[in-house]
């Protein structure tokens, strides 16, 4: 009788103990899994910031055509091209609640916001196989559209380091006398990169002409 009794208790040690390692098997796997995961959505959101690359370029590449032309004077929808840079503005397309103007990256009206000014980003670029969707949006940093050397107008200018220190350069709003006419005046790229899982990065970018 003994004997059967410890042999009974035994066999329950022993599932007991099954349990607990199958268990414990289960969890690891479960880190593993969760490790993997974690490890693919950064390989995917570092593709989709090199590809950000591409579209920052494209957009340099754009302005470089028309710098210092009355082309760059105006608004182009079309190209994803602002002449300045307005208030209560939101990148991300989200249009919050304090938003008043929102840029269409996915083509569907700002998530169908009537109550906010909804603006247009440039056309699509497909940068690999992967099939990651670029697009940008460029703001010149002014506070109205025309002419940067207008004195009604305000723009983000750029001075050379020249002026005031051969190390570097300095940058300001406003129109004053410091500054030479026809000097640089800055523009904002900002490059929306849509990619796998969901994945979407931006990038903004500060260049003058």
């Amino acid at each position: 009788m003994t004997h059967l009794r410890s042999g009974g208790a035994g066999l329950v040690v022993a599932l007991v103990m099954l349990i607990v390692m199958s268990m414990s098997a289960l969890a690891l796997v479960r880190a593993v899994s969760t490790s993997v995961l974690v490890a693919g959505n950064f390989a995917f959101r570092q593709a989709a910031v090199m590809a950000a690359e591409a579209g920052s370029e494209a957009a340099v590449i754009w302005l470089t055509a028309r710098a210092r032309l009355p082309d760059l004077y105006s608004d182009q929808p079309n190209q994803g091209y602002y002449a300045s840079l307005p208030d209560g503005l939101d990148i991300s397309g989200s249009a919050t609640a304090d938003s008043k103007i929102a840029i269409d990256w996915d083509k569907d009206e700002c998530n169908s916001r009537s109550d906010v000014t909804c603006v247009s980003a440039s056309p699509d670029m497909t940068e690999d196989e992967a099939g990651q969707v670029i697009q940008y949006v460029i703001h010149r940093l002014c506070r109205s559209a025309g002419s940067s050397e207008d004195s009604a107008n305000s723009c983000l200018l750029y001075r050379d380091g020249n002026q005031m220190s051969p190390k570097k350069g300095q940058f300001s709003y406003g129109a004053s006398s410091r500054f030479k006419v026809g000097s640089a005046v800055y523009y904002r790229i900002t490059t929306r990169v849509r990619g796998p899982r969901n994945t979407i990065v931006f990038v903004q970018t500060l260049i003058h002409f």
